[in-house]
């Protein structure tokens, strides 16, 4: 019977690879997310992360007619906005629950078009319309509703 010696166990040799100053691992790191934040491409991260404000574009939005009673049709139009830009209008009654409209997607020249009907029980008054959009195009305008 033969007698076999047990396997040696060795560990490698840890000499070849001497561990990184600790400065040699934060430089590193700390030009990298300097990089980060600092590169104009990704400067609305930083705003978003940071709390700095983004870039606001004025467009337009036209209400027709100005006036008119509560049930009548009236026709929302915003213009200046970038080609394919998603927005919504938003309608604030005085005194009373705001409406947000569905999303609307500009078209090539920029526009949207929609319809807003104020419903029995809203209020009469002057009511804000607001324009937005989410690559920051912004307008509003007023329209004036009077009882029926």
């Amino acid at each position: 019977m033969a007698f076999l010696a047990p396997p040696i166990l060795t560990r490698p040799s840890m000499s070849a690879t001497p561990l990184p100053a600790p400065w040699k691992l934060r430089l590193p790191a700390l030009a990298l997310a300097s990089a980060v934040v600092l590169t104009p491409a990704c400067s609305r991260v930083s705003h978003k992360l940071f709390g700095g404000g983004g870039t606001t574009r004025n467009g337009t939005v036209t209400v027709a007619p100005p006036k008119g009673a509560v049930g009548t049709s009236f026709s929302l139009t915003a213009s200046g906005f970038r080609p394919g830009e998603p927005m919504t209008f938003e309608v604030d009654p005085p005194n009373h629950k705001r409406f947000v409209g569905p999303s609307h997607t500009a078209g090539p020249d920029g526009k949207v078009v929609s319809v807003y009907t104020p419903q029995p029980g809203d209020p009469p008054g002057t009511y804000l319309v607001k324009a937005t959009g989410s690559r920051g195009t912004r307008a509003q305008s007023r329209v004036d509703i009077t009882a029926t």
